[in-house]
């Protein structure tokens, strides 16, 4: 419990609340640029370029801090929520959030499953199906390319496997992708806050998993693969 200004809270209450009001700054900071633009308009001529470009710059700053914080309220979060289980066919589920979250113009996917029953919890189910899907569509390296989503060992353990036929991963940098802050590529050139495979891993070994980056005999690109240790 934290004691703030004589009051008992807990530390989750607290993170929440302070992440909350941070957030609320870093939006503010975001739409200002736009105001001030809209200022500028009728005397456009006499700006300088540069300035323009610095408010698009502070814009871009304040969505990175924005979506750093969420992450990391996530995280922080992520070993103490409590999300209810439910029984996931594995196939529905994963067309289910292709259907809601369809991926970019150029990316394909394709499916390979077997029916395959899971107990897991639904929201943390599609935030790792998401972690790995936006993934490979940043680190690709091109703005089209195929996605693919199998299954294996159905009537054991179960393996859900999610990669693509972009660049890849280095073999050194396999577990070091997992680090919180941890970007094969410059922030500049790659949107994220460097926390999204490290959630995803947090997650399934909250499920009793394990999620890692693997060799594949057909897919040539990076490949990650979550074990289940309990379908049922």
């Amino acid at each position: 419990m934290s004691d703030v200004r004589g009051l008992q809270i807990s530390g989750a209450t607290f993170v929440s609340h302070f992440v909350h009001d941070l957030r609320a700054c870093f939006r503010a900071i975001q739409t200002l640029p736009d105001w001030i633009e809209e200022d500028l308009e009728s005397v456009q001529e006499q700006v300088p370029d540069d300035v323009f470009q610095y408010l698009k710059e502070i814009k871009v700053n304040a969505r990175r801090a924005d979506r750093l914080i969420n992450d990391m309220r996530e995280l922080c979060e992520v070993d103490t929520r409590a999300e209810a289980c439910v029984d996931l066919e594995l196939g529905t589920a994963i067309r289910a959030y292709l259907l809601e979250n369809p991926m970019p113009d150029g990316f394909e996917v394709k499916l390979d499953l077997a029916d395959q029953k899971l107990n897991l919890p639904k929201a943390g189910f599609d935030s790792v199906l998401a972690a790995l899907l936006g993934n490979a569509v940043k680190h690709y390296g091109a703005d089209r390319g195929t996605l693919y989503i199998s299954n294996t060992n159905t009537n054991t353990h179960g393996a859900l496997v999610v990669g693509d036929d972009g660049v890849g991963v280095a073999h050194d940098f396999r577990s070091r992708i997992f680090d919180p802050f941890t970007m094969l590529r410059p922030r500049d050139v790659v949107e994220g806050s460097g926390l999204g495979l490290t959630i995803a891993r947090r997650r399934v070994e909250g499920w009793g998993g394990t999620l890692r980056a693997v060799d594949h005999p057909v897919i040539k690109g990076a490949v990650f693969e979550i074990r289940f240790m309990d379908l049922t």
